[in-house]
Protein backbone atom coordinates (compact mmCIF):
# COMPACT_ATOMS: atom_id res chain seq x y z
CA UNK A 1 0.00 0.00 0.00
CA UNK A 2 1.44 3.20 -0.80
CA UNK A 3 0.42 6.42 0.71
CA UNK A 4 -1.01 9.37 -1.87
CA UNK A 5 -0.54 12.66 -0.27
CA UNK A 6 -2.92 15.48 -1.76
CA UNK A 7 -2.32 19.25 0.21
CA UNK A 8 -5.28 20.78 1.29
CA UNK A 9 -6.46 24.51 0.67
CA UNK A 10 -4.28 25.95 3.34
CA UNK A 11 -0.87 23.26 2.02
CA UNK A 12 -1.52 21.01 4.65
CA UNK A 13 -1.30 17.33 4.25
CA UNK A 14 -4.67 15.88 3.32
CA UNK A 15 -5.27 12.09 4.26
CA UNK A 16 -5.89 9.80 1.42
CA UNK A 17 -9.43 7.84 1.43
CA UNK A 18 -9.34 4.60 3.27
CA UNK A 19 -9.13 1.52 0.95
CA UNK A 20 -12.89 0.19 -0.19
CA UNK A 21 -13.66 -2.14 2.91
CA UNK A 22 -16.83 -4.09 2.96
CA UNK A 23 -16.07 -6.09 6.36
CA UNK A 24 -13.06 -5.27 8.48
CA UNK A 25 -11.96 -7.41 11.65
CA UNK A 26 -9.77 -5.69 14.04
CA UNK A 27 -8.29 -7.87 15.68
CA UNK A 28 -6.30 -6.51 19.48
CA UNK A 29 -4.33 -8.10 22.17
CA UNK A 30 -6.43 -5.59 24.91
CA UNK A 31 -9.57 -3.81 25.23
CA UNK A 32 -7.79 -0.47 25.54
CA UNK A 33 -6.38 -1.43 21.93
CA UNK A 34 -9.59 -1.14 20.04
CA UNK A 35 -10.24 2.17 21.99
CA UNK A 36 -7.00 3.95 22.62
CA UNK A 37 -4.84 2.89 19.71
CA UNK A 38 -7.43 1.35 17.10
CA UNK A 39 -10.71 3.76 17.70
CA UNK A 40 -9.75 6.68 15.75
CA UNK A 41 -9.34 4.20 12.14
CA UNK A 42 -12.61 2.02 13.41
CA UNK A 43 -14.61 5.18 13.26
CA UNK A 44 -13.49 6.04 9.90
CA UNK A 45 -13.35 2.85 8.33
CA UNK A 46 -17.22 3.03 9.84
CA UNK A 47 -17.92 5.92 8.53
CA UNK A 48 -17.47 4.92 4.70
CA UNK A 49 -20.30 2.03 5.67
CA UNK A 50 -17.43 -0.85 6.75
CA UNK A 51 -18.77 -3.18 8.52
CA UNK A 52 -16.72 -3.39 11.71
CA UNK A 53 -16.44 -6.23 13.73
CA UNK A 54 -13.87 -6.48 17.26
CA UNK A 55 -12.41 -9.16 18.87
CA UNK A 56 -10.29 -8.81 22.03
CA UNK A 57 -8.36 -11.45 22.74
CA UNK A 58 -7.36 -10.85 26.38
CA UNK A 59 -9.30 -9.58 29.13
CA UNK A 60 -7.45 -9.28 32.44
CA UNK A 61 -3.75 -9.78 34.03
CA UNK A 62 -5.46 -11.99 36.89
CA UNK A 63 -7.69 -14.96 37.48
CA UNK A 64 -11.51 -14.86 36.78
CA UNK A 65 -12.87 -17.60 38.22
CA UNK A 66 -16.68 -16.83 38.06
CA UNK A 67 -16.08 -14.87 34.95
CA UNK A 68 -17.58 -11.69 36.42
CA UNK A 69 -14.88 -9.57 35.60
CA UNK A 70 -14.60 -10.86 31.90
CA UNK A 71 -18.74 -9.62 32.04
CA UNK A 72 -17.37 -6.09 32.91
CA UNK A 73 -15.07 -5.63 30.57
CA UNK A 74 -16.95 -6.76 28.23
CA UNK A 75 -20.09 -4.68 28.29
CA UNK A 76 -17.56 -1.94 28.02
CA UNK A 77 -15.78 -3.01 25.13
CA UNK A 78 -19.38 -3.50 23.49
CA UNK A 79 -20.53 0.42 24.72
CA UNK A 80 -17.32 2.00 23.37
CA UNK A 81 -17.23 0.02 20.04
CA UNK A 82 -20.85 1.03 19.44
CA UNK A 83 -19.57 4.56 19.86
CA UNK A 84 -16.89 4.20 17.44
CA UNK A 85 -19.35 2.91 14.55
CA UNK A 86 -18.42 -1.18 15.27
CA UNK A 87 -21.29 -3.56 14.83
CA UNK A 88 -19.94 -6.20 16.65
CA UNK A 89 -17.44 -6.67 19.43
CA UNK A 90 -16.29 -9.66 21.14
CA UNK A 91 -13.67 -10.47 23.97
CA UNK A 92 -12.10 -13.30 24.70
CA UNK A 93 -11.17 -15.46 27.72
CA UNK A 94 -7.00 -15.10 27.66
CA UNK A 95 -5.50 -13.54 30.09
CA UNK A 96 -3.62 -9.92 29.16
CA UNK A 97 0.56 -10.48 29.17
CA UNK A 98 -0.21 -14.65 28.58
CA UNK A 99 -0.90 -14.06 25.19
CA UNK A 100 2.54 -15.18 23.92
CA UNK A 101 2.27 -18.40 25.85
CA UNK A 102 -0.53 -19.52 23.35
CA UNK A 103 0.34 -20.59 19.27
CA UNK A 104 -0.72 -18.21 16.71
CA UNK A 105 -2.27 -20.64 14.63
CA UNK A 106 -4.60 -21.36 17.86
CA UNK A 107 -5.40 -18.16 18.32
CA UNK A 108 -6.14 -17.53 14.61
CA UNK A 109 -8.35 -20.43 15.21
CA UNK A 110 -9.90 -18.86 17.64
CA UNK A 111 -10.52 -15.76 15.77
CA UNK A 112 -11.83 -17.68 12.59
CA UNK A 113 -14.62 -19.13 14.51
CA UNK A 114 -15.80 -15.67 16.02
CA UNK A 115 -15.37 -13.64 12.46
CA UNK A 116 -17.86 -12.80 10.66
CA UNK A 117 -17.03 -13.41 6.74
CA UNK A 118 -14.43 -10.40 6.21
CA UNK A 119 -12.36 -8.56 3.39
CA UNK A 120 -9.76 -6.97 5.62
CA UNK A 121 -8.10 -7.51 9.02
CA UNK A 122 -6.87 -4.53 11.04
CA UNK A 123 -4.32 -4.72 14.09
CA UNK A 124 -1.49 -2.99 15.97
CA UNK A 125 1.54 -3.23 13.76
CA UNK A 126 4.07 -5.11 16.51
CA UNK A 127 7.02 -5.79 14.24
CA UNK A 128 9.36 -2.65 15.55
CA UNK A 129 12.16 -4.43 18.48
CA UNK A 130 10.58 -3.64 21.85
CA UNK A 131 7.03 -4.54 21.02
CA UNK A 132 4.53 -5.91 23.60
CA UNK A 133 4.71 -9.88 23.50
CA UNK A 134 0.97 -9.67 23.63
CA UNK A 135 0.77 -7.54 20.69
CA UNK A 136 3.22 -9.29 18.62
CA UNK A 137 1.35 -12.49 19.05
CA UNK A 138 -2.41 -10.92 18.04
CA UNK A 139 -0.41 -9.41 15.07
CA UNK A 140 0.73 -13.34 14.36
CA UNK A 141 -2.91 -14.40 14.44
CA UNK A 142 -3.99 -11.49 12.68
CA UNK A 143 -1.50 -12.28 10.41
CA UNK A 144 -2.50 -15.97 9.82
CA UNK A 145 -6.44 -15.55 9.89
CA UNK A 146 -5.47 -12.55 6.89
CA UNK A 147 -3.55 -15.45 5.08
CA UNK A 148 -6.18 -18.19 5.46
CA UNK A 149 -8.92 -15.51 3.70
CA UNK A 150 -6.65 -14.51 1.33
CA UNK A 151 -7.33 -10.61 2.25
CA UNK A 152 -4.89 -7.94 3.42
CA UNK A 153 -3.94 -7.22 6.91
CA UNK A 154 -3.49 -3.66 7.79
CA UNK A 155 -1.44 -2.03 10.80
CA UNK A 156 -1.76 0.85 12.59
CA UNK A 157 1.28 2.54 13.21
CA UNK A 158 2.65 4.72 15.55
CA UNK A 159 4.12 8.09 14.04
CA UNK A 160 7.98 8.00 14.59
CA UNK A 161 8.79 10.31 11.31
CA UNK A 162 9.32 14.26 11.99
CA UNK A 163 8.30 15.14 8.22
CA UNK A 164 5.16 16.72 7.61
CA UNK A 165 4.28 13.80 4.80
CA UNK A 166 4.32 9.64 5.90
CA UNK A 167 6.79 7.55 4.47
CA UNK A 168 5.71 5.84 1.86
CA UNK A 169 3.60 2.60 2.21
CA UNK A 170 1.94 4.83 4.77
CA UNK A 171 -0.98 6.09 4.80
CA UNK A 172 -2.94 9.03 6.88
CA UNK A 173 -6.56 8.38 7.94
CA UNK A 174 -8.42 11.64 9.27
CA UNK A 175 -9.77 10.68 12.97
CA UNK A 176 -12.56 12.06 14.87
CA UNK A 177 -10.43 12.54 18.58
CA UNK A 178 -14.03 13.61 20.04
CA UNK A 179 -15.75 10.31 18.99
CA UNK A 180 -12.52 8.09 20.30
CA UNK A 181 -12.10 9.69 23.34
CA UNK A 182 -15.88 9.27 24.26
CA UNK A 183 -14.97 5.50 23.61
CA UNK A 184 -11.98 5.21 25.90
CA UNK A 185 -13.62 6.84 28.11
CA UNK A 186 -16.19 3.66 28.44
CA UNK A 187 -13.59 1.56 30.25
CA UNK A 188 -11.60 2.55 33.72
CA UNK A 189 -8.34 4.76 32.87
CA UNK A 190 -5.74 2.40 31.65
CA UNK A 191 -2.68 1.85 34.22
CA UNK A 192 0.83 3.72 33.12
CA UNK A 193 2.12 1.02 32.64
CA UNK A 194 -0.53 -0.59 30.03
CA UNK A 195 1.68 -1.24 26.85
CA UNK A 196 -0.59 1.24 24.62
CA UNK A 197 -0.08 4.08 26.51
CA UNK A 198 3.99 4.82 25.29
CA UNK A 199 1.90 3.75 21.66
CA UNK A 200 -0.42 6.78 21.47
CA UNK A 201 0.98 10.36 20.59
CA UNK A 202 0.00 13.91 20.62
CA UNK A 203 -3.51 14.12 19.79
CA UNK A 204 -3.41 14.84 16.42
CA UNK A 205 -6.26 14.42 14.15
CA UNK A 206 -4.86 11.87 12.29
CA UNK A 207 -3.40 8.28 12.45
CA UNK A 208 -1.52 6.09 10.38
CA UNK A 209 -1.77 2.43 8.53
CA UNK A 210 0.67 0.21 7.00
CA UNK A 211 -0.03 -2.92 5.24
CA UNK A 212 1.76 -5.99 6.72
Amino acid sequence: MRATVALDAAGAPSPSPLPLTRRLLVVCAHPFDATLALGGVIGAFADTGTAVQIVCLTHDPGPDVDTCRRKVLAAELLRAASLLGAREATLLEHRAAQLQWNPPEVLAAELRSVAGPVDAVLTVDARAPGSHPDHVRAMRAARRVAARLGCPLYGWVCRTWDTADPPDGVLAVRCDRARQRAAVACHDAPEANDPVVPLCGADEGQDFLTLI
